[in-house]
């Protein structure tokens, strides 16, 4: 297994800004006063559903096909709000093969079995400043929650966001910057986000997709227990889900991943990149 496939997690998210755009028109019709009472209480309704454990951890496995292979590997996922979001990769359920970590200070990425690490501020990723991605964006897409771009982990406003309902009853919530706009489909029986899809700003044509199913109670409220992530790079489809089970309150863990630079050697973020991409072709 090469641990660079874990690499497209974070990648497909940097590169959803360069796609193309077309712009459209989201019309929620009716009375103005009306449309945002209606925002208010759409909004209220999923903040109200986020889920008040400050650390979980659980386990965790990853399954990352494309058009033309497909790995699978065990691990665990570990989130302390506001710190950390940390995914362990781990074969034949021995041993760690590939690390992913996230604060707000940095985003680092380890490759155990070739001894390489990838370690960068997210203003370092051009697309992740100017779409204002940031360690917030991924808690919240983890957490399954509200958010918008360039945010902190404040529940978001009702004026952040554009209400519309579609033919077949789903409804969702979309916000956006001068780059990035980001929708989120409800679940209207549950009060949760179904679904959280990136486009450039002012289209409709989503390029990455983070979808939820299964949720499961932690404490009293839900957590997903499958997280399912659909984008294309260079004209490849490639789906990554998480299947996630035994969540439960810990902090009994380190929040801190230490690196033995004398065994490890630092990969630049270009470097890193070139070789994700060369995984598509």
């Amino acid at each position: 297994m090469k641990v660079y496939h874990y690499f497209l997690v974070i990648a497909s998210v940097v590169l959803l800004a360069s796609c193309g755009s077309k712009k459209s028109v989201v019309s929620t019709g009716g009375n103005a006063m009306l449309e945002q009472q209606s925002i208010a209480n759409v909004v209220q309704a999923v903040n109200a559903k986020r889920v008040s454990e400050p650390c979980i951890s659980a386990k965790m496995s990853l399954n990352l096909s494309t058009s033309k292979n497909s790995t699978r590997v065990g691990g665990s996922l570990k989130m302390k709000r506001n710190d950390v979001i940390q995914i362990s990769l781990v074969a034949l359920g021995l041993m760690e093969v590939g690390r992913l970590e996230l604060t707000p200070d940095y985003m680092m990425m380890v490759d155990r079995m070739n001894h390489q690490y990838v370690k960068c501020d997210y203003d370092e990723v051009d697309f992740f400043r100017e779409a204002g991605i940031n360690f917030y964006t991924f808690q919240s897409l983890f957490w399954d929650e509200l958010f918008v771009l360039d945010g902190n982990d404040e529940a978001p406003k009702s004026d952040s966001y554009t209400l519309k309902d579609d033919a077949e009853g789903a409804r969702s919530l979309k916000s956006q910057n001068e780059n990035v706009a980001v929708a989120f489909v409800l679940d209207t029986t549950k009060q949760l986000v179904q679904e959280t899809r990136f486009s450039r700003a002012y289209s409709e044509d989503a390029v990455v997709k983070w979808q939820y199913a299964d949720w499961t109670k932690l404490g009293e409220q839900d957590f997903p227990g499958t997280m399912k992530l659909l984008f294309d790079i260079s004209d490849e489809n490639i789906e990554a889900t998480f299947r996630i089970s035994s969540v439960k309150p810990d902090s009994s863990w380190e929040t801190r991943t230490e690196i033995n630079k004398n065994r490890y050697t630092e990969v630049s973020l270009d470097t890193a990149f070139r070789k994700i991409m060369s995984l598509a072709k």
